[in-house]
């Protein structure tokens, strides 16, 4: 049976300055900070796009997608700068999620 995949669309309060790599190194830290080492594969976050300055999709496993959404929920900081994470929306298909970006804004 295939593994199912939830796509996050993830605004932050702070700019994304640093490079995708950079960015996803210190998220995934602060996320195995907040999930918890024994219960992170579940969730099993991958980095998928950065969309602009202040919004990215994050991939999980459908059964670890709450468990991601209240992690972020938990960040307060992120390489030492002040930011919040609001979800957006959720999708099947990262192309559901840049259409609702692109009518939101």
């Amino acid at each position: 049976m295939r593994d199912k995949r939830r796509y996050v669309l993830v605004e932050t309060s702070s700019r994304i300055e640093d490079d995708e790599k950079t960015f996803s190194y210190n998220l995934y830290r602060e996320l195995i900070r907040c999930i918890g080492e024994s219960d992170y594969h579940k969730v099993n976050p991958r980095m998928m796009k950065i969309v602009d300055d202040t919004s990215f999709v994050i991939k999980s496993d459908l059964k670890g997608t709450g468990n991601l959404i209240l992690a972020l929920s938990f960040i307060k900081r992120l390489n030492n700068k002040e930011t919040a994470f609001y979800t957006i929306k959720s999708s099947g298909t990262i192309r559901a999620l840049l259409k609702a970006k692109s009518s939101k804004g």
